[in-house]
């Protein structure tokens, strides 16, 4: 598959929850990210073209921001539909402030790969 991003995503090291910012429901943990998508592994079944506003919780607060909000659109699912169990999901960033951008960049830079 041909890599189509621009920057690099980096590997969580912690477990970081998305929330849908309209009704606060949990959509997925956070697998990776960069200033400009996402990876999720999430419970709840996800379309691709589909898109969200989502709430990331930070896991310490960064400059006293505790929460990242944004838009994203689901570009691809891979789910496991054989088991009923969970899909990943990749997102980019629609639509984010620049501190948004920063805290992003600021999280991913003190997590070692």
């Amino acid at each position: 598959m041909q890599e189509n991003r621009i920057s690099p995503r980096k590997r969580v090291n912690e477990k970081i929850q998305v929330r849908d910012l309209n009704t606060d429901a949990l959509i997925g943990n956070l697998v990776n990210i960069s200033a400009g998508g996402l990876m999720l592994l999430s419970e709840i079944p996800l379309t691709p073209n589909r898109l969200f506003q989502f709430s990331l919780s930070l896991p310490a607060p960064i400059d006293g921001a505790t929460v990242i909000e944004f838009g994203a659109e689901c570009l691809w699912v891979q789910d496991d539909t054989e088991t009923s169990g969970p899909c990943w999901a990749g997102f980019q960033i629609i639509d984010i402030s620049d501190l948004g951008t920063k805290l992003i960049e600021q999280l991913i830079n003190e997590w070692t790969e």
